[in-house]
């Protein structure tokens, strides 16, 4: 049972229908994750607030780390320390989203792909015996994304900005189990599944002034295909807002908050704040808060900061992460551990965004 529990967390979404990517691109993760409100993100409309033809390329790293262990006691009762259980790593280098903007008069049409879901991550654990030897070793890889290209058609007229997107989605997820022994054959496992499916955004935002936006987008319910299964995904509902005091050297405000329905209903806030430092260049700090859907008491804390620059015909951005896991609040009832097993999890995104405006 304990193993179970343990596999199970090991793997968040993994072994289901993946962890979402809480970001879009880099000034979007600098921000906290914020793609709602802000320029060329999630929500449709916000191609509407592109007044030139632009084109943007990212990439990204990520890396993440875990260690779970159980909690050592002495005789009298006093924790002097943690035996590691388990250690789980992740790293991957990989094209971030792209997209392109084609603004008509009072129309908007637009191409982007992007990934959504995630399913990368490693696994290792060593088996001992009660003489602390070693049984087997295990090595189990997961690695591959649920990916959209998405064509966009977008209105934008007397600051309201109206926006459709049809998703394409395809991607893969590749599995590989290694079992080794210390007098006996190894055995490895490997296998690929393909993923696609379709889905369906539509987004709004108001802008009565530059000081001011509201916005929304709705996601739909959808099916991946995963050879002979189904692989089902919730309605998203998404809100945001913006706002940047006037008469100020320019600061944004930006909030995002996020409502799927899972087996129980999942809620994520987002903030970020956004600073114009030496005329082009902007300075960006945030921060996310989001539960994982097979534990919702099991919340990610991620802190943000990003670096960005605008000029006539390009831009840049730089984004930075680092998210804790939170297992504090997690009920451990009914598997006989209580608060003696701890969990610790990290995780740090980088990411890499270049724009062209034509």
């Amino acid at each position: 049972m304990l193993l179970f529990f343990i596999v199970n967390f090991t793997l968040p979404g993994v072994s289901y229908q993946g962890d979402p990517v809480f970001y879009y691109d880099a000034r979007s993760l600098g921000l906290g994750g914020n793609g709602t409100v802000i320029e060329n993100t999630f929500n449709p409309a916000t191609i509407c607030l592109s007044e030139k033809i632009q084109l943007k390329l990212s990439g990204f790293l990520y890396e993440g780390t875990e260690k779970r262990g159980l909690r050592v006691y002495d005789s009298y009762g006093n924790n002097i320390g943690i035996s590691t259980f388990s250690v789980c790593q992740t790293s991957f280098l990989d094209l971030g989203p792209a997209s392109l903007v084609v603004p008509i008069k009072i129309l908007r049409f637009g191409l982007k792909n992007y990934r959504m879901y995630d399913f990368s991550y490693y696994f290792h654990h060593t088996y001992r015996d009660y003489f602390y030897q070693i049984i087997k070793t295990v090595d189990n890889t997961y690695d591959g994304a649920l990916n959209s290209l998405a064509p966009m058609l977008g209105i934008s007229y007397k600051g309201v900005n109206i926006g459709l997107e049809n998703d394409f989605m395809y991607g893969s997820i590749k599995s590989e189990l290694k079992t080794f022994y210390p007098s006996a054959e190894d055995s490895i496992k490997s296998n690929k599944k393909n993923l696609s499916g379709n889905g369906f955004k539509a987004g709004i935002i108001y802008a009565p002034s530059i000081y001011v936006r509201v916005a929304y987008f709705f996601e739909n319910k959808f099916e991946v295909s995963v050879e002979n299964e189904k692989i089902e995904y919730p309605v998203c509902h998404n809100a945001g807002f913006y706002y940047q005091p006037p008469y100020h050297i320019p600061t944004k405000f930006v909030i995002e908050f996020n409502y799927r329905s899972w087996d129980k209903p999942i809620y994520c806030y987002k903030f970020g704040v956004e600073h114009t430092v030496l005329y082009n260049y902007s300075l960006r700090y945030g921060f996310s808060l989001y539960p994982d859907y097979n534990q919702p008491a099991v919340w990610t804390t991620n802190i943000t900061l990003g670096l960005g620059g605008q000029f006539k015909n390009y831009d840049f951005d730089v984004g930075l992460s680092f998210g804790k896991r939170d297992y504090a609040n997690t009920d451990f009832g009914g598997l006989g551990i209580e608060e003696k097993y701890i969990f610790d999890e990290t995780n740090i995104h980088y990411i890499l965004s270049f724009g062209f405006k034509l």
